[in-house]
């Protein structure tokens, strides 16, 4: 498994001196840390190596300015590249969880330990985040990323463990 993470994809410039606006960054990133080498490229695999001299957080977005980019032509030749990092070197926000991380994750119930699905898609929305479960049957069920329904995630095992909700089954699709 790799030990990079997609932050964001570059958009556009900001400004005539290299700094560019990085945009779909996860919620679960608070920063990634300055002054360290990451990877710009449309996939991990097909990337080359840059230094990172700013990243800095403005709501889903950041701006971010690479030590080899100095001209705003030089940054517009790095549009549409995501910027990968080291997981090691990005600040995570407490209790997030990246969206790639929970895909595919197993979830039991809380009490009794059985099996009831797994995670396949990720809605972030205003209030809260609601995983979406699938079960055994092709039934999807959201499940509201609340303290009352999530009990424990465990993403090196890939495991949940949640309380069903009242209700919630009925909202299966």
């Amino acid at each position: 498994m790799s030990e990079y993470i997609l932050v964001g994809v570059i958009v556009k410039t900001k400004g005539f001196k290299g700094e560019m606006l990085l945009v779909d960054v996860p919620q679960a990133i608070e920063n990634v840390i300055d002054n360290i080498d990451v990877l710009v490229g449309y996939t991990e695999q097909f990337s080359k190596k840059y230094h990172l001299t700013q990243f800095k957080r403005y709501q889903k977005n950041a701006v971010i300015k690479f030590r080899e980019i100095t001209s705003d032509s030089d940054a517009n030749k790095l549009r549409e590249y995501g910027l990968f990092a080291l997981k090691k070197e990005i600040n995570r926000r407490k209790n997030t969880y990246i969206d790639h991380e929970l895909a595919k994750c197993k979830v039991y119930d809380f009490e009794s330990g059985d099996f009831l699905g797994e995670i396949v898609d990720v809605l972030e929305l205003p209030a809260n985040d609601v995983w979406m479960m699938r079960m055994d049957d092709d039934l999807e069920v959201p499940l509201p990323v609340i303290d009352e329904v999530i009990k424990s995630v465990d993403i090196d095992k890939k495991e949940i463990k949640i309380t069903m909700m009242d209700g919630l089954m009925e909202l299966g699709s």
